[in-house]
């Protein structure tokens, strides 16, 4: 089938039916730019009813990327095609390639840039398909990964919680000579990237090097492929269902396991569910090695044993039962904060701002919080504290858990460390629990976002502070 009867064919079935913005991620290359003037002349002649339009993403990474855009641009104003660009910045990161930088900025960028109720179409083809599967088969991947490349997801805005933009890659059945046919039949001009020369990059490798062997000795190589990366998609979906039911049971908190429920499962199944796990929360999974590292490691570690495994930037740990992911801290937060009258005081890694507003006697019911709020796993967008500055200096400080603290409600005091392990607070999270000092007491701990306040406060309601506690994005 031709590229523009491809293209008219899946323009009249979902998920593109339906959608009033078709948005080309054109980088002015061959591929996206045979997509953008198929897609052109196919909602002239299938009188489809759509807008249709370009995003070009300046990376910055080559001298000619300048040119690039200056020729996309052309191409839209000849076509009568709303055209937008982005600069993104990218640098490579430890452990992470450059290319795989630039793709991330871009997607972030299209999510971004694209219009509500829209889907981005990507101009991969069958034979990218191959080097894709051939990629992840050199790498060991299972079925997850020999699916290869999505035809069709969804990606929510970072900025934007309620947008969400679908991506979708409609030439995934057409071969690359099929795209060049249709570029030299109607005369298209397009950008030539250099770096796909260049060998070194494994997937210009399979391209110049592998894939002609292979597709010479067997012609249909690519289709084939391009068929069992679609069984392998298909099964691994039938895997994610299970998993997802298999998952409900065993889920403690969003990035905690119960420990009960992972020990009795095979080697096999409980790396299923971990990568499954891990897959919802977005964090990349770790190796087979680690995997193996878990359960003799982690899950059948001493009782009063606190074991860390940690791939790229995360860590598995233990605790209450329950196995964690977390991110692993490369540093200590340290924070030790005398009140000096300021109106606000910025917490480190990202927990917040402390603001500081005159008491009124209106104000007085909003000072009792429960203990109850100590297990609740929500975070209050404000969270209130009454102190009274005129007994003595004000200091907000993370550590020196061996104080001694009554928590309201309660009829004993003990150390703080101690009160951690009756409230069940992870270990690593105990170093960010913020205290707030007066002469040498205690006057309340910042709990899940909540405070948890002395037994009694000395407190004057004309001269007090009210202390409230904002939070500002996630919670760390």
């Amino acid at each position: 089938m031709s590229v523009l009867n491809t293209l008219i064919e899946q323009l009249r079935c979902e998920p593109l039916l339906s959608a009033t913005h078709i948005v080309v991620a054109y980088s002015g290359g061959i591929d996206s730019h045979v997509l953008l003037h198929a897609l052109h002349l196919a909602r002239q002649y299938a009188k489809l009813d759509f807008q249709l339009s370009a995003i070009h993403i300046h990376h910055g990474l080559s001298q000619h990327a300048d040119q690039w855009q200056a020729h996309c641009q052309q191409v839209c104003t000849k076509l009568d095609i709303a055209f937008q660009t982005a600069n993104v910045s990218v640098s490579a990161l430890p452990r992470q390639s450059l290319e795989a930088q630039a793709r991330e900025a871009r997607y972030n960028k299209l999510v971004e840039l694209a219009p509500v109720n829209s889907q981005v179409l990507l101009a991969q083809h069958q034979d990218d398909q191959l080097e894709t599967f051939l990629l992840q088969l050199k790498r060991g991947a299972g079925p997850k990964g020999l699916s290869a490349m999505n035809r069709e997801w969804v990606v929510n805005s970072r900025l934007q919680p309620d947008k969400q933009i679908g991506f979708y890659r409609p030439l995934l059945d057409t071969t690359q000579q099929a795209i060049l046919d249709y570029a030299q039949q109607h005369n298209l001009k397009w950008c030539e990237d250099e770096s796909n020369q260049n060998t070194d990059f494994e997937r210009n490798f399979l391209r110049h090097d592998v894939l002609p062997i292979l597709q010479h000795r067997w012609p249909e190589i690519s289709r084939s492929v391009a068929r069992s990366a679609t069984l392998c998609a298909e099964q691994q979906g039938l895997l994610d269902e299970i998993c997802d039911n298999k998952l409900k049971s065993i889920q403690a908190s969003a990035n905690s396991l119960y420990l009960t429920e992972l020990k009795p499962l095979s080697s096999s199944w409980l790396h299923q569910l971990v990568r499954y796990w891990l897959s919802e929360l977005g964090v990349q999974s770790p190796s087979l090695k680690v995997l193996n590292q878990l359960r003799p490691e982690v899950l059948d570690a001493a009782e009063d044993a606190t074991p860390i495994l940690q791939w790229n930037g995360w860590q598995f740990r233990r605790f209450d039962q329950q196995l964690f992911v977390i991110r692993a801290s490369l540093k200590k937060v340290t924070l030790n904060k005398i009140w000096q009258g300021e109106n606000t005081i910025s917490l480190p890694n990202n927990m917040g701002n402390l603001t500081f507003t005159q008491a009124t006697n209106s104000q007085a019911d909003n000072t009792q919080l429960n203990s109850s709020q100590l297990n609740s796993t929500r975070v209050d967008d404000m969270s209130q504290l009454t102190v009274n500055p005129n007994l003595g200096p004000i200091t907000f400080r993370f550590g020196g858990y061996s104080a001694r603290f009554k928590p309201a409600g309660s009829s004993h005091s003990k150390p703080i460390k101690q009160w951690f392990k009756q409230w069940k607070v992870a270990p690593w999270l105990r170093d960010s629990v913020l205290l707030v000092i007066q002469n040498e007491q205690v006057l309340a701990v910042l709990l899940d976002g909540s405070w948890q306040p002395a037994k009694a406060l000395n407190n004057n309601l004309k001269d007090d502070l009210i202390v409230h506690l904002r939070i500002e994005g996630s919670k760390a």
